[in-house]
């Protein structure tokens, strides 16, 4: 009897647990009502994604293009690419991190808010030491636009 007792707590208690809710509201520092969705991932950066009434007026990342080919270089070079953008949306666009595939990929960029219509740019290094044969590099850019993630690349071949 105990033990049928125990197990009806323990399924009790995990039930409880599985329904807690992880979205909770805040404020960003473009003050527009933003959800925290359990979108942390293995940097533990916790990424943040317009409230569904918002996507209509939503920044919008808009790449004048998203890959850069370098085509052929030596081994040992380092390529810089700087990746421009407009905010197409209707209220200001917030980059909130850019997360390189590899440590020879490094993003810069302003977390500094863009109004709707203006140009931003992410600039991208790459450095060839040891990275022989065909090269895809995948840059991941977090924002508050629709959609909340957003892929740039560099391609090329590196050569002894």
């Amino acid at each position: 009897m105990k033990a049928k007792f125990l197990t009806f707590s323990v399924a009790a208690l995990i039930f409880a647990a599985c329904n807690n809710n992880p979205k909770e509201k805040e404020k960003s520092a473009g003050e527009d009502v933003l959800e925290n969705v359990n979108t942390t991932d293995n940097t533990g950066v916790n990424k943040m994604v317009p409230d569904s009434a918002d996507v209509a007026n939503a920044p919008i990342i808009a790449f004048s293009s998203d890959t850069y080919d370098f085509a052929k270089i030596k081994e040992g070079e380092k390529i810089d690419h700087t990746f421009e953008f407009t905010n197409t949306g209707k209220s200001p666009l917030i980059i909130s991190d850019v997360q390189a595939g590899c440590g020879c990929t490094t993003p810069k960029f302003n977390k500094k808010p863009i109004k709707p219509g203006e140009k931003g740019t992410i600039e991208v290094g790459f450095n060839s030491a040891g990275q022989r044969g065909t090269q895809h590099k995948i840059i991941t850019v977090y924002s508050n636009a629709q959609p909340a993630q957003s892929m740039l690349h560099l391609k090329g071949e590196v050569q002894e």
